[in-house]
C-alpha cells in the first residue's frame, strides 16, 4: 500500500499488480475477482492485450489528499474507484475528454482523511512504438504539477519564439530575394517547431484540438516532410548541382525515401493496422544519415571554394549532434532524459542563429549580385530605349517620306488633272478657232476667187483692161492668203498630231536665209519693201530644217504685212559662244511697220488668243504662224521674243543651237 504522506513519489513495480485481459472484453467486476500478479510477470506489453493495473493508496493524515496520477503515455487510461469510473486521460484523447486538460496523461484525484483507497488503471495502447519495458506509477501534487507544466510552457515558448521569428525573417527575406533556399529554410524552422509542439502536446492543444488520433500519428508526417526541406536547403544552399553534382544525385535518393513513412502513416490512418514501431525506426535512421550528409556535405561545398558552407558546417555540427543524440532517445537506444531534448533544441538554436548570419551574408552577396544586375539591366533598359528611339525615328522618317511621297503624288495627280483640263480647255478654243477659220477665213477666199472667175466668164467684155488687172490683183492676194493660210493650218494640224518631228542637222544658216528671201522677193517688192541681210558665211546652225525655214518665212511674212510700202526689213544673226557648252545663235527679224501696241504684246504667242489684225494692204491672218513658230523654237531648245514701238517697227528675235 502506498503512502500520501508525501507531496510526491514513484512507486517502485513491486507495489504494482497488473492483470492481463487479453480478451480485450472483462469489465471491472469481473477484473476484481480475477488474480492479479507483480507488474513484471505481465512484461513484455502487447497492443492485442488490455491491462489492468491496481494500485493500493492510503491517506494516513488527517487533511484530504490531492494528487495528480500518472501511469505512463497510454493511448487510453480510464480510472476506476469504489466500483465507479472516476477519470479519462490517454493520448488518443481530446483535452475535452480528459479529466485534466494537460499535455501529460494525467488523472486527479482525491483522497480523504485516514482513508485507504484500491485504484484500478484500464491501460489500453494501439501503437507498438509506445510500450514501455515495465510500468509506472507517480503521484505529484497541484503545485509540483503547475510548476512543472509552467517550466515546459516557458522553456517552449521561448524556443518555440525563436524559431517563429526566425521563420519569419527568413520568409521577409525569401520575398526580397526571391532565393528558393531561404524558402526551404523557413519550411524546416517551421517543421522542427512543429514537430517539438507534437512532441510536449502543444499541436493538440492549440493546433488541431479535436484530432486526437490524427494527432498521434502526425509524427509520422511531419518529421519525413521537415527532413526532405533540410534536404532541398542543403541541395540549393551549397549549389550541390553546380559543385558537388554526384553527391547531388544520391540526396536526391534520400527524398524518394522519406516517401516510405508517410505512405505508411497513411495506410494505419485509414486501415487501423499499425506501422508505428518501422515508421520511427526508418525516420530515426533516416535522420542519422540525413544529419551525416549535411555535415559532409558542408565539408565537402567549403573545400570546393564556397565560402558560404562555412557557415552551414559549423551550424549544422552542432544541430547534428543534439538530434542525433535525440534521436537515440525517440528509438529506445539511450535513456529518455531532459537534458538530451535541451541539448537538441539547443542545438536547433544554434543553427537558425548561424544560418541566419550565413543567409545574411549570402543576402549581401545576392543584394551586390542584385544591384549590379539592376545596373546591367538599366545600361540594357537604356540602350533599348534609345534603339527603340533611333528605330522610331527611322520609321517616323519613312512614314513622313511616304506621306510626303503620297502627298506628291496627290499633288502631281492634281496638277495632271489640272493640267489636263487646261489641255482640254486649250484643244477645245483650238477645235473653235479651227472652226471659225474653215468657215470664215477659208470661206472668204474662195469666195473673192470664185467671184473673179464669174466676172472673168460672164462679165469680161464689160471691164476695161485696168479694172480687170486690179480684179486679178485681188484674186491673186486672196490666193496667196490662202495659200499662207492652209500651209499654216497643216502644220498646225500636223503639230496637234504631234507628227513635226523634231530632226536636228547641220545647217547653214545664209543658205537658208537665201532661199527664203528669193521666195518671198514678189511680196516684197510689190509693196517695194526691202530686205537686207547680213549673215556671216560660217554660220551654222544645229537644228531641225523644216521648222527653222518654217519660223523664218512666218517671221518675213508678218514683216512684209506689216510693213508699209517704202519700208525696209533687216535680218541679223548673232553666235553666242561659250566656252564650256554649246553655242547658241540669234537670229533677228526687225521691219518699220505698224508696230504692235505694248498691250497686245502678250498675245502674240498665247494658243488661247490667236491674236491677229490685218496687214497694211489689208492682209489677213489667223493667228497660228507665231504660236507654231514658237512651239518651233522651244523644240530646239531655244526662246522667242519680241519687242515694238508703234509706227517704228517691229523685231523678233530668236536662239537656236549653233554647231560646234
Amino acid at each position: 500500500m502506498l503512502s500520501l504522506d508525501t507531496t510526491s513519489f514513484l512507486a517502485s513495480p513491486r507495489h504494482l499488480n497488473v492483470f492481463v485481459d487479453s480478451t480485450q472484453q472483462l469489465s471491472l467486476a469481473q477484473v476484481t475477482n480475477q488474480k492479479f500478479t507483480p507488474s513484471s510477470v505481465a512484461l513484455p506489453l502487447q497492443t492485442r492485450h488490455i491491462y489492468w493495473l491496481r494500485v493500493k493508496l492510503n491517506n494516513r493524515t488527517n487533511q484530504p489528499q490531492k494528487r495528480y496520477l500518472y501511469v505512463g503515455n497510454w493511448a487510453y487510461i480510464d480510472l476506476y474507484a469504489n466500483g465507479r469510473l472516476v477519470g479519462k486521460s490517454g493520448r488518443m484523447r481530446n483535452y475535452q475528454e480528459r479529466s485534466v486538460p494537460n499535455q501529460r496523461q494525467l488523472i486527479e484525484y482525491t483522497l480523504s482523511p485516514k482513508q485507504s483507497q484500491t485504484l484500478y488503471f484500464r491501460l489500453q495502447e494501439t501503437m507498438a512504438f509506445y510500450l514501455k519495458s515495465s510500468f509506472e506509477f507517480t503521484a505529484q501534487s497541484q503545485a509540483q504539477v503547475q510548476k512543472q507544466t509552467n517550466n515546459i510552457r516557458f522553456s517552449q515558448g521561448i524556443f518555440l519564439g525563436i524559431i517563429i521569428v526566425m521563420a519569419l525573417y527568413n520568409l521577409f527575406i525569401f520575398f526580397s530575394v526571391k532565393d528558393v533556399s531561404f524558402l526551404y529554410y523557413v519550411f524546416s524552422i517551421v517543421g522542427v517547431g512543429l514537430y517539438f509542439m507534437f512532441y510536449y502536446g502543444f499541436t493538440l492543444e492549440f493546433v488541431w484540438t479535436q484530432a486526437a488520433i490524427w494527432n498521434a500519428h502526425s509524427y509520422g508526417i511531419i518529421v519525413p516532410l521537415t527532413r526532405i526541406t533540410w534536404v532541398l536547403f542543403t541541395k540549393s544552399y551549397l549549389h550541390l548541382r553546380e559543385f558537388l553534382p554526384r553527391w547531388n544525385r544520391w540526396v536526391n535518393w534520400l527524398i524518394y525515401l522519406y516517401l516510405v513513412p508517410i505512405i505508411l502513416t497513411i495506410l494505419t490512418l485509414v486501415t487501423g493496422q499499425d506501422f508505428s514501431t518501422s515508421i520511427v525506426n526508418w525516420v530515426g535512421t533516416l535522420g542519422v544519415i540525413v544529419l551525416s550528409i549535411m555535415v559532409l556535405m558542408g565539408f565537402l561545398a567549403l573545400r570546393k571554394g564556397f565560402k558560404p558552407a562555412f557557415y552551414f558546417l559549423i551550424a549544422n555540427i552542432f544541430f547534428s549532434i543534439g538530434l542525433i543524440l535525440f534521436i537515440f532517445e525517440e528509438t529506445g537506444y539511450a535513456p529518455a532524459s531532459d537534458t538530451t531534448r535541451y541539448i537538441a533544441q539547443l542545438g536547433i538554436i544554434f543553427q537558425v542563429t548561424l544560418f541566419s548570419l550565413g543567409l545574411a551574408n549570402r543576402l549581401n552577396s545576392a543584394q551586390k549580385a542584385l544591384a549590379q544586375k539592376e545596373i546591367e539591366k538599366e545600361v540594357e533598359r537604356k540602350q533599348l530605349i534609345e534603339q527603340q528611339k533611333k528605330q522610331l525615328e527611322v520609321t517616323v522618317t519613312e512614314r513622313t517620306s511616304d506621306l510626303r511621297q503620297k502627298t506628291q503624288e496627290l499633288e502631281d495627280a492634281v496638277q495632271k488633272l489640272q493640267k489636263s483640263e487646261k489641255d482640254l480647255k486649250e484643244l477645245n478654243h483650238i477645235k473653235d478657232k479651227f472652226f471659225s477659220i474653215i468657215s470664215h477665213d477659208l470661206r472668204s477666199p474662195f469666195a473673192t476667187l470664185t467671184s473673179f472667175l464669174n466676172i472673168l466668164i460672164n462679165f469680161a467684155d464689160e471691164f476695161s483692161k485696168e479694172e480687170m488687172e486690179e480684179l486679178a490683183k485681188r484674186t491673186q492676194q486672196s490666193v496667196k492668203n490662202l495659200s499662207s493660210l492652209l500651209e499654216n493650218l497643216l502644220q498646225w494640224a500636223m503639230s496637234q498630231m504631234d507628227q513635226n518631228q523634231f530632226r536636228p542637222q547641220e545647217i547653214v544658216l545664209k543658205k537658208i536665209i537665201q532661199e527664203t528671201t528669193n521666195l518671198l522677193a514678189v511680196s516684197a517688192e510689190e509693196k517695194k519693201i526691202t530686205i537686207d541681210w547680213d549673215i556671216p558665211q560660217d554660220t551654222l546652225l544645229y537644228t531641225d530644217y523644216n521648222m527653222l525655214s518654217f519660223i523664218i518665212r512666218n517671221l518675213l511674212i508678218n514683216a512684209i504685212k506689216y510693213t508699209p510700202t517704202q519700208g525696209r526689213i533687216t535680218i541679223t544673226a548673232h553666235t553666242q559662244n561659250a566656252s564650256d557648252a554649246q553655242p547658241w545663235v540669234q537670229i533677228c527679224v526687225a521691219d518699220t511697220g505698224i508696230g504692235i501696241p505694248e498691250t497686245e504684246l502678250p498675245k502674240l504667242f498665247n494658243a488661247q488668243e490667236h491674236y491677229t489684225r490685218k496687214g497694211t494692204q489689208n492682209e489677213k491672218g489667223v493667228g497660228l504662224g507665231l504660236m507654231l513658230c514658237k512651239e518651233f523654237v522651244e523644240k530646239s531648245g531655244g526662246t522667242i521674243s519680241v519687242t515694238s514701238k508703234l509706227n517704228e517697227g517691229t523685231v523678233f528675235c530668236f536662239e537656236v543651237p549653233g554647231s560646234a
